[in-house]
């Protein structure tokens, strides 16, 4: 017997299902669930390995605010603080780093001059911009195959789904014993 939830996907009913036996057919929540998952480590890997390219040693928690800056522009480091989902502190301490690096500069507000702007230096911008044409070339090689109306659908539908999910996922409740301790969101780094 099969059974059809809200995701439209079959699945056997729990009456035509043996204890322990693998079920045929995932639900859509599944699938997505997994497809997260699978994403979430390709793109830390990547990153990871787009942030020790950038400069030796620096990992992708550190470069995080390049990737804002460079989608961004300029931003006082409040709001790159809050675009990163991080405290003032944590952001202060990673553009500490990336201006040791030679990635960032920092001037003061003109509007005013208590508060610090952020910048990608030339070569950071040069590195960034190089990195979309890279990017770009992968995200057309993975999507080759597939046809106009699937990339269309495609490029509609993960950007609202990662809207979505950020409001959805971002205030979900966690029982106590489940939620991460010293973790900042937006870097998977405490």
């Amino acid at each position: 017997m099969t059974t059809h939830g809200d995701s439209g996907a079959s699945t056997p009913s729990p009456a035509g299902r043996e204890r322990g036996a693998p079920t045929t057919h995932q639900t859509l929540e599944n699938r997505v669930f997994d497809a997260m998952a699978m994403l979430t480590r390709t793109t830390e890997d990547f990153f990871e390995r787009t942030a020790g390219g950038i400069s030796a040693g620096l990992r992708r928690g550190t470069a995080s605010p390049l990737f804002v800056l460079h989608r961004t522009g300029p931003l006082r480091v409040s709001q790159l603080a809050e675009e990163l989902g991080l405290d003032r502190t944590t952001v202060t301490r990673h553009l500490d780093d990336l201006e040791s690096r030679g990635l960032v500069t920092r001037q003061p507000d003109e509007r005013d001059r208590r508060a610090m702007v952020a910048s990608l230096t030339t070569a950071a911008q040069d590195f960034l911009d190089d990195m979309r044409v890279r990017n770009r070339a992968l995200i057309r090689r993975i999507c080759a195959d597939w046809t106009r109306e699937e990339r269309a659908v495609f490029g509609r539908l993960l950007p609202r789904f990662a809207t979505e999910g950020e409001k959805v996922f971002g205030s979900a409740q966690m029982p106590d014993a489940a939620r991460p301790q010293g973790r900042s969101r937006g870097t998977g780094r405490g």
